[in-house]
């Protein structure tokens, strides 16, 4: 007891000490807080660096880095013939791609991008138009989300005046690629074909939307507009 006594009593005086003289604060024993110089603070920064995981680091993409080229997926020598028959077709060289994609598909009878290239060929070219129906085929089988062998099917029964089939091939290209001005653009004119003004209409607007520089779609939109509102009247009357 007398020893818990004698330091309550201690504790009273410091107590006592402290209230009475506050400067006791900047006394030496209080320590000053630590300050670094410029390279202690780099090195202390390398540190932390240091110690985090590389996933929590940021990651550097290169400047300038661009998309893989979507035939490197094929094989080395495949992916070369098919580059080959690209550099032609965009030279307006079409018979000359035309035998590499034929070459292309002998190698690889899978091969959904020759077949969709080829089926352009011949629909430029505009002859052998069924063989260009049955390259764009082909391909839809192979790749259902051909929205480019749609629409050259599309094109195709346009031609010929199968427009209901028109409309389907078109349907799907545009359900593919929503934002193709040129895919809304010839669905609406095959619906115009089929009277289904209001779709027409639909189609050409969000044509004209997406290329608001071309002005062939505003009056486009505007006649199915016009149509649809005559038609719209004629219904109710009858």
């Amino acid at each position: 007891m007398l020893e818990i006594a004698i330091i309550v009593c201690v504790a009273a005086v410091f107590v006592i000490v402290a209230v009475r003289f506050p400067r006791t604060a900047n006394l030496s024993f209080v320590k000053k807080p630590k300050s670094f110089d410029d390279e202690e603070v780099i090195q202390e920064a390398k540190k932390i660096l240091q110690e985090k995981a590389p996933e929590e680091l940021p990651q550097i993409v290169p400047a300038g880095t661009e998309p893989s080229d979507e035939l490197d997926a094929y094989d080395e020598e495949l992916s070369e013939l098919l580059k080959s028959a690209r550099e032609k077709i965009e030279s307006g060289k079409y018979a000359s791609a035309e035998n590499i994609l034929i070459d292309a598909i002998c190698k690889n009878n899978k091969c959904t991008w020759a077949y969709e290239r080829l089926g352009f060929i011949y629909l430029v070219m505009g002859k052998n138009l069924s063989d260009a129906t049955e390259s764009f085929l082909m391909a839809t089988k192979l790749d259902q989300d051909n929205d480019r062998a749609w629409f050259g099917l599309g094109q195709i029964y346009s031609s010929q005046s199968q427009y209901n089939k028109a409309v389907d091939a078109f349907s799907r290209a545009v359900n593919i690629s929503r934002t193709d001005a040129e895919y809304q653009a010839f669905l609406g004119k095959a619906y115009l074909e089929v009277r289904q003004y209001g779709k027409a209409s639909k189609a050409l607007k969000r044509a004209a939307s997406l290329d608001i520089s071309n002005q062939e779609y505003k009056k486009l939109a505007s006649f199915a507009e016009d149509k649809h509102r005559e038609h719209s009247r004629a219904s109710k009357l009858s």
